[in-house]
């Protein structure tokens, strides 16, 4: 039972309990009569606190078995309010725990015993009244009883346990020595992960995690919901208006009350553009072809966008990708404009009015007067342009060929502009009439602004994961700038000492990943960002790089895992693989007979019985622990080594009574709060 014993043995019968009980009497006996026991009243007292110490030491050491039985059984509750989250600028709180060693290993296995089952049960009256309550539910007068006997109070002497699930006894072999599990935010930007199945808790702790992130206030906080939880938005909602911060929401399922971000706006080379949209295309076996060409004309397209002083959409992309000839037309004059002789109107339109429509040859028929007559104009008169060269390569094609093969990008585009959707991805930055906000990473993270969301992936996947992967990869592209200039403007002469603390929290993040995500996740921790991903298996990030070696990339740049009730096995080996092997004790009960053949001696048989303890090497925790883990528990490595056990506390009723009741009443506040709360369009420098 103690450490001085080579086996800790607590599944027994407290037997401590009845010394204590026979000390504590005599106790009582020795100051109640002494001179029954012919004891001095001096003496007396002296027997009476030797004994009393006796029977409350031996009481303790009973209570400690009790309670530790007790735990096995039953998982205690851990409510917690928004309010009472632990804020630290030092540490992250995870929730109540302890460090797992080899100790609470042995003692799992010793629970799972055969001879350790009547420890673990419930006891008969609570089974009989767990039945009934089933059986006399219709039952009038019995009905309400058990109604009664069902609800979750301290009073019911029957309270039946929490809605939680899993195997108790898994916490409870190391309950007693409970404590705060925290990690030191130093080591948040080595990133981390959480995996947990549907309706375990994952979303709980994003809350707590995020409710610690928005009250520590220093930092960018950045939150990808591509389900667009509403109740997780209702938190962010709350504690950013207790912190006194500035919220930003982009919603693909609210546009008409979105913030507007282009996603394809911000970039630090041109060629992300065609390359954010290109790799939402299928690219196996003869589609890769066509991804090729896709790529090659988008980013003509965005080039001669940018070469004109404009910013590129989708919008814009979705309108040259089926008329290169309207943008070969605005460049061709924007380039005669800088660099053409002064008549070069004049030429162009006679040119244009020489044109025979009837006698063109097949590949130019369909194809813009203008259009062509600004080609044949150019290669007269201009020098050598990139971008010219670039367009003029594209109007090339025959027209019937051009639209072929840049078909796979039409649906896609399609779907990003079609309805409300396309003002929040496309924001028209001159029309003063729209209030709503133009996120842009930079001026957010300057302004360590809160920042969420919400992708809409029930509602329209393709188009979430688009939205999604292209806001990881202008992160990456900003994490580029950041590490050689800082946050600070790009009008600033200064650069910043230090890189800002930018908090990632990205929920089912694999359907957010990108072809830029292993680069963020990998040379992004230097720039300040520090990933918090949640997904359900590892499997999902496997399924959607289409390569295991390339999860492992992702997961060796992981420094904290946190693994809650997983039932893919696959991923829980991942994770106790990661831990050594421990010793375990266990007492083995020898018995033998020996027959005697010498009758002489007046001996039968000689009888041996034997206590022995055995050694063996096992794994400090298997996949089944893992997958019988009750729901808000969890195992987490932390340090990278070290091994906790933790329970993540659940929401209590005064967190629902802060909440909005709805979330359209929410978002319309927030509409309102954009042009009378908050200067909008100063505050991003429009």
């Amino acid at each position: 039972m103690t450490d001085r014993y080579e086996v800790e043995v607590l599944l027994r019968p407290p037997v401590e309990l009845s010394s204590a009980i026979v000390a504590l009497s005599c106790a009582g006996i020795v100051l109640a009569a002494p001179h029954t026991l012919m004891m001095t009243p001096s003496v007396a007292l002296v027997s009476a606190g030797c004994l009393g110490g006796v029977g409350v030491w031996r009481g303790r050491q009973a209570w400690r078995v009790i309670q530790y039985q007790r735990h096995l059984k039953r998982s205690p509750r851990y409510v917690m309010s928004s309010s009472q989250v632990p804020v630290s600028q030092s540490v992250l709180f995870l929730g109540r725990g302890f460090r797992w060693n080899q100790t609470h290993t042995e003692r799992l296995y010793a629970a799972r015993d055969k001879r350790a089952e009547r420890y673990l049960q419930p006891s008969a009256i609570k089974q009989w009244v767990r039945r009934k309550e089933i059986e006399w539910e219709h039952i009038p007068v019995l009905g309400k009883i058990m109604r009664w006997t069902a609800t979750d109070s301290p009073l019911n002497p029957v309270r039946p346990p929490p809605a939680i699930g899993g195997d108790a006894v898994i916490h409870g072999v190391g309950i007693r020595g409970e404590t705060n599990a925290t990690m030191p935010l130093s080591d948040r930007v080595g990133h981390m992960v959480v995996i947990a199945r549907t309706r375990h808790g994952k979303t709980r702790l994003a809350e707590v995690l995020t409710t610690q992130d928005i009250r520590r206030g220093n930092n960018c906080v950045i939150v990808l919901d591509p389900k667009g939880d509403a109740d997780y938005l209702k938190r962010i909602y709350v504690e950013s208006q207790k912190a006194g911060r500035q919220l930003i929401i982009f919603h693909l399922g609210y546009p008409e009350l979105s913030a507007r971000y282009n996603a394809i706006g911000s970039f630090s080379r041109i060629t992300e553009v065609a390359t954010r949209i290109a790799s939402q295309l299928p690219g196996e076996g003869e589609a890769s072809a066509f991804k090729e060409f896709a790529w090659q004309f988008i980013n003509v397209i965005a080039v001669a966008l940018v070469a004109m002083g404009e910013t590129p959409d989708y919008l814009k992309i979705r309108r040259y990708i089926t008329d290169i000839d309207a943008l070969l037309i605005l460049y061709g004059r924007h380039w005669l404009a800088e660099n053409g002789p002064e008549d070069w109107q004049d030429e162009l339109g006679e040119l244009q009015d020489s044109i025979n429509i009837k006698s063109l040859p097949r590949i130019d028929q369909g194809k813009d007067p203008e259009a062509l007559a600004m080609v044949r104009y150019l290669n007269t008169h201009a020098t050598f342009d990139q971008v010219l060269e670039g367009l003029m390569s594209a109007f090339r094609y025959d027209r019937e060929y051009f639209l072929k093969i840049t078909v796979s990008i039409k649906p896609f585009l399609e779907k990003l502009t079609t309805g409300n959707i396309a003002s929040i991805l496309a924001p028209d930055k001159a029309n003063t009439d729209d209030q709503r906000p133009v996120l842009e990473w930079a001026q957010a993270i300057r302004s360590n602004a809160v920042v969420y969301v919400g992708l809409d992936a029930l509602t329209d996947p393709e188009v979430a994961s688009a939205v999604g992967a292209s806001m990881f990869s202008d992160l990456t592209s900003l994490a580029g700038h950041i590490y050689k200039h800082g946050i600070v403007p790009s009008n600033a002469n200064e650069r910043a000492s230090k890189p800002p603390d930018i908090v990632i929290h990205g929920d089912e993040f694999s359907d957010l990943i990108g072809p830029q995500f292993k680069t963020l996740i990998n040379k992004s921790g230097g720039a300040g960002y520090q990933l918090n991903l949640y997904t359900q298996t590892w499997s999902d990030p496997i399924a959607e790089l289409g390569s295991e070696a390339k999860a492992g990339q992702l997961a060796g740049n992981i420094g904290t895992m946190l693994i809650m009730g997983v039932k893919e096995v696959a991923t829980c080996e991942m994770f106790t693989k990661q831990l050594p092997e421990v010793s375990v004790s266990e007492i083995m009960a020898v018995s033998g007979v020996t027959d005697n053949v010498d009758t002489s001696a007046g001996i039968g048989f000689t009888s041996n019985n034997q206590d022995r303890v055995s050694i063996s090497r096992v794994p400090m925790i298997s996949p089944a622990d893992i997958v019988a883990l009750p729901k808000g528990q969890a195992f987490v490595l932390l340090r990278g080594s070290e091994l906790w056990k933790i329970r993540i506390p659940m929401p209590s009723k005064m967190d629902d009574q802060e909440l909005p009741d709805d979330l359209g009443d929410m978002l319309q506040h927030m509409r309102r709060s954009y042009t009378s709360v908050v200067d909008w369009p100063s505050y991003y420098g429009r």
